[in-house]
């Protein structure tokens, strides 16, 4: 099981080893002390069944990092641990498909925990940590979440690609793309696919070129 921990505190990251090494004593442990040293390390050692990301580190916004590596690697568990306790930014992160979220001076107990049970297949966040709804009682769930194959979609919708082309870029029906963009388009509070792509900029759901 190989575990990636991004951390730009060397300190931190040390004093971590020890407790993920209790996860599986197999376990190899990657590290990163920046965004694009993250990026680098996936690239060289993919696959990754795990992966720990500070918000705040070189190279990357509290976002526009996240959604990077989420466009990249789908299905790579992603766990945000970090000092950042802002809930509507972290339940924006949990609606994008973050796997948990874990404070970064948690207790050992409670980091192991969650880690456990995210490599289980759940999504963990600590039951004292107050998180808004992820959705409003006047609200269909396609208008407040943005799923991960949706972030897949986004950044080709930017090129300029066609429904089919997207389609065949990602191996699914084309009707079933036409369906992601309607909850897109509500989504995003937006009419055309020009305004999609200018909203979700704006919203940080894509990276500024």
């Amino acid at each position: 099981m190989k575990i990636l921990h991004a951390d730009d505190h060397p300190m931190f990251r040390e004093g971590l080893r020890f407790f993920l090494k209790l996860l599986d004593p197999k376990v190899t442990l990657l590290e990163a002390g920046s965004f694009q040293s993250a990026l680098d390390r996936m690239a060289l050692e993919w696959p990754i069944n795990l992966a720990l990301i500070d918000l705040q580190m070189p190279g990357m916004s509290e976002l526009d990092g996240f959604f990077t590596i989420r466009r990249r690697y789908p299905t790579l568990p992603v766990v945000i641990l970090s000092g950042v306790s802002d809930a509507r930014l972290l339940q924006t992160l949990l609606d994008a498909g973050a796997r948990g979220y874990i404070p970064k001076f948690a207790s050992s107990e409670l980091l192991l925990e969650g880690l456990r049970r995210v490599l289980r297949g759940e999504t963990f966040v600590p039951e004292h940590l107050h998180m808004p709804a992820a959705v409003t009682k006047n609200a269909e769930p396609d208008e407040v979440t943005v799923t991960s194959r949706q972030l897949q979609i986004l950044p080709l919708l930017e090129d300029g690609m066609s429904n089919k082309q997207i389609a065949d870029a990602l191996n699914i029906a084309e009707g079933t793309i036409k369906q992601h963009m309607k909850a897109l388009f509500r989504r995003l509070h937006s009419r055309n696919r020009t305004q999609a792509v200018q909203e979700a900029r704006r919203q940080g759901l894509l990276r500024p070129r």
